[in-house]
């Protein structure tokens, strides 16, 4: 049963149902691609836990959807969202039903950036709260949390890592 805590709360580290700040693009759109459709790993690392799932994500600046899949326990976590609404279905639970998440819910696990969030990094808008320490890295904020954000596009790389609770999520994604 802990486990499976942990594993949710993982999955969740990357998701809440925050509102956007409006953002700037961080480079010009012709130097690097926005990913809109993409297979990938998604590594958690705390204190005490590392794991990590294949996530297939599919998103615009509007909506999309990510698909967690851990190997080990066969668990399957679906993620779907449209604005700041967030809906999750999971193929643990006994009816595996589409339920909506509040952002209460997702701030008892310590929930870092909500998936709207992280698509507009994907498309190179960087939330302004954060401000550019090194070409790549990125510190300040962020939903009352202080983060620091390494976005390698080059190296299809986004490494947030949440310094006031000691969590890294790496997002490796497969070109």
């Amino acid at each position: 049963m802990r486990k499976t805590l942990y594993i949710v709360i993982g999955l969740f580290l990357l998701t809440s149902c925050n509102t956007l700040h409006p953002s700037m693009p961080t480079q010009k759109s012709s130097e690097y691609k926005p990913w809109h459709t993409f297979n990938g790993q998604l590594s958690i690392l705390t204190a005490t836990h590392r794991w990590q799932v294949l996530i297939h994500w599919q998103a615009s600046l509007e909506s999309g959807n990510a698909r967690l899949t851990h190997a080990a326990t066969g668990r399957i976590i679906e993620i779907q969202w449209q604005g700041k609404h967030i809906q999750l279905r999971d193929n643990q639970t006994h009816t595996a039903t589409w339920k909506p998440i509040k952002a209460g819910t997702l701030m008892q696990y310590g929930i870092v950036l909500p998936p709207q969030t992280i698509a507009r990094i994907l498309h190179h808008h960087i939330p302004p709260a954060l401000k550019l320490k090194k070409n790549d890295t990125w510190q300040g904020q962020l939903y009352s949390n202080t983060i620091r954000l390494r976005w390698q596009n080059n190296r299809h790389k986004l490494t947030m890592t949440d310094i006031s609770h000691g969590r890294t999520a790496i997002l490796r994604i497969f070109p």
